[in-house]
């Protein structure tokens, strides 16, 4: 097989793929003949079977084993929150859980069509009496609740019993728009009970049963246009669902992109499109935000956060669309739109809160993504340290001597020597990843020579890429912030100066864990051109398929893989409680351990004290920032638990304003750091004089939001604690 040899290596969380080999493939074994009709569901399916057992780094083989694993995967993507299909559909499509091996190698698609057909069906019942669920005002007095984790649902044996399900899930949403329209038409203490509106001058505020009568119709609206979407769905759509089922029993990060999933990937991997500057997922019946762009209009917004779950979305002022139960390409359609223009989400939080929040489309801006520097002052002892934020490694490949992370790091870091800074903070924290080559050149700015990674592949081979340039850009005091947000290169990073002994890394528990490499495969250059020619003489894209190939280990010989990184300073983080990383995946590639390459460990610098950690214990301690978000956190944690949704008016409103009251605490708790304060621009830079008010105004805002953070305060002083330690 040749193999076009333009590979791009490349470290990102990004859409599917953390770390990615790009490259195409001229020709395939697919079974197929020239001159020979094959469908093109068949001829998809043939390629992801041979690539899959020839490609994967697991080495696993599509069997009866293989379809025992991969038939809940399907019945999990077909119908996430049990809501459609009974007992006896799931009877009907057990008799294939030991035969999709065979069928994915023969092309065949019967199940696939057969389970499109029952859930067709169902959503047609449901449809029949939705409007007769809606139809009459529902008693919030009663004592019921509605289950809304699906692991601790049976499917619904009969009709009856699956319409009973949509009465609790119908009465369920209309109580909580009732809330919301409950707290909007509320009068002011103290003020008439009529409100103004800029163009319907007074109006009267609604009663308690006309609001609940509006809830329920607008319930009503949103589920028609649900069903209709849902019915709506396409071979592609139903392609889609049925082999990604199939391709993540190798891994999360092993998918097959059907052609408009392709075109968005293209394009989110260019850097450059309009729209909110969020990476969205699939979670059951939801769209999560996966990630958020850095330099997006949601990045600078800060209201939109990974982790929140996009209930409705609204073009300008016009009535929000319902997308719970939406695929996330549906949903992308409807989030993105040109620059300028305001899209209104309704979100989720973590929390429970629901929000609206408004976004006004932009293009990401790069320069935002870009490293930047600042020196922070230690107010008592008057250290400065000098602060690199760098929220992702980029390269730009398209250019001879482009723009890449590792050089402008090193830029940042010979203006900071230039102030004399007595150490540096380097902040990972929410860093996806990106370039591969930057993460081992931007380790080498820290340490001499020497292995910073080290990558196996399929046959066990293994082997280390090293920094070979023996210059050191900086060889002062240095700490490395991290949270679970920062994954693949920012995790090779932190981990090579871990394990060098070159840094102090400090953030939340763990790193992501992503330590696998993808190859992407472009499906249209292995099939034919005759095979690809539609009727009418246009060419048929087939999409294409990410295959998990390599594994990353640090250089100690741990993989990291799952366990990430773990700090050397653990601090509090609110992302900690999210079932966010590869260990809330399923079918991670799972931890191991093979040799440590051979490294010395860097000198100068001792190694962290016992002594430095207990003083950043009591300093957390007496720090009421930390101690209101441990709190925070804690309670989050239990309302997690808490999955069985009350359907009670007063039992709601309760939770909602709990909900409401934790999330006030922890805004109000940010204050400005008593021993820490970020020096200004100028005293910073004083040759560039003309910044022009845009980035004079950003600038500005980016200290404050510096002066506010509670973990840089503390990298600070562990920073100056370990000066004085040494001292």
């Amino acid at each position: 097989m040749k193999q076009k040899q333009n590979i791009i290596v490349l470290l990102s969380l990004a859409m599917v793929i953390g770390l990615g080999i790009i490259f195409t493939a001229s020709s395939m074994d697919a079974n197929t003949q020239e001159g020979v009709e094959v469908p093109k569901e068949r001829l998809i399916s043939q390629i992801i079977h041979t690539g899959l057992e020839r490609w994967h780094y697991s080495g696993m083989k599509i069997d009866d084993d293989f379809s025992m694993k991969a038939f809940p995967e399907f019945l999990e993507l077909l119908d996430s929150s049990k809501r459609f299909l009974l007992k006896s559909d799931i009877e009907t499509l057990r008799l294939y859980k030991s035969k999709i091996d065979d069928q994915l190698e023969e092309g065949s698609t019967e199940m696939m069509n057969l389970a499109t057909r029952l859930a067709e069906k169902r959503i047609r019942q449901v449809m029949d009496f939705y409007q007769e669920l809606l139809e009459k005002p529902f008693d919030f007095t009663k004592e019921e609740y509605l289950e809304s984790d699906p692991d601790k649902l049976e499917y619904c044996a009969n009709l009856d019993k699956l319409k009973e399900y949509w009465r609790k899930t119908f009465k369920y949403r209309v109580l909580l728009r009732y809330i919301t329209l409950l707290q909007v038409n509320k009068p002011g203490p103290g003020k008439e009970k009529e409100k103004k509106t800029p163009d319907q001058g007074k109006k009267t505020v609604k009663s308690e049963k006309e609001l609940e009568q509006e809830a329920r119709q607008s319930v009503a609206k949103s589920f028609k246009s649900m069903f209709n979407r849902l019915l709506q769905s396409n071979k592609n759509d139903s392609l889609s669902r049925y082999l990604n089922s199939l391709v993540q029993v190798y891994d999360p990060h092993t998918s097959y992109f059907v052609p408009v999933d392709k075109e968005t990937f293209d394009m989110q991997m260019s850097g450059s499109f309009e729209g909110i500057g969020a990476l969205l997922s699939n979670e059951d019946e939801y769209v999560k935000v996966a990630s958020i762009v850095a330099g997006g209009p949601s990045w600078r917004g800060k209201q939109l956060q990974a982790g929140d779950l996009i209930l409705k979305v609204a073009e300008g002022d016009q009535e929000p669309v319902d997308i719970i139960g939406m695929r996330t390409v549906d949903a992308v359609k409807l989030i993105r739109g040109k620059k300028g223009t305001l899209v209104r989400l309704t979100v989720k939080k973590p929390d429970g809160q629901i929000v609206e929040i408004p976004i006004v489309r932009d293009i990401v801006i790069l320069e935002d993504t870009f490293a930047r520097s600042a020196i922070l002052l230690h107010k008592e002892s008057r250290r400065s340290f000098g602060y690199i934020d760098l929220p992702g490694f980029y390269d730009d490949f398209s250019t001879e001597g482009g723009r890449n992370s590792s050089d402008d790091v090193k830029k940042e870091i010979e203006k900071l020597k230039l102030k004399k800074v007595d150490g540096i903070i380097l902040d990972l924290r929410n860093n996806t990843g990106g370039a591969l080559r930057d993460a081992v050149k931007m380790s080498g700015l820290f340490i001499s020579k020497g292995p910073i990674v080290q990558v196996k592949d399929k046959q066990a081979e293994v082997s280390a890429l090293k920094d070979h340039d023996p210059d050191v850009s900086y060889s002062g005091p240095l700490v490395v912030l991290i949270n679970r947000l920062s994954a693949s290169a920012s995790e090779i990073l932190a981990a090579a100066l871990q394990d060098y002994n070159r840094a102090i890394i400090v953030g939340g528990t763990h790193s992501y864990g992503k330590g696998t490499v993808q190859a992407m495969v472009d499906l249209d250059n292995i099939v034919t051109d005759h095979h690809r020619r539609e009727p009418q003489g246009r060419y048929d894209s087939y999409g294409a398929l990410t295959i998990t190939i390599q594994k990353f280990y640090r250089i100690n010989g741990m993989a990291i893989q799952v366990r990430g990184v773990t700090p050397d300073i653990v601090l509090p983080d609110r992302t900690d409680y999210l079932e966010i990383g590869e260990e809330h995946l399923d079918f991670s590639l799972k931890w191991d351990v093979i040799p440590p390459a051979n490294y010395e460990k860097w000198k100068p610098i001792p190694p962290v004290t016992k002594d430095l950690v207990e003083r950043s214990k009591n300093r957390l301690q007496n720090q009421p920032g930390f101690q209101q978000l441990e709190h925070y956190i804690k309670n989050l944690e239990q309302m997690q638990e808490e999955t069985r949704q009350s359907l009670k008016l007063t039992d709601m409103m309760k939770r909602q304003e709990e909900i409401k009251m934790e999330r006030e605490k922890l805004e109000k708790s940010e204050v400005v750091l008593d021993n820490m304060m970020v020096v200004p621009s100028a005293e910073l830079e004083k040759k560039d004089a003309k910044l022009d008010k845009v980035k004079e105004e950003k600038q500005k805002e980016w200290f404050k939001e510096l002066n506010k953070d509670l973990y840089l305060g503390e990298a600070v002083e562990i920073l100056n604690d370990s000066l004085s330690i040494k001292n």
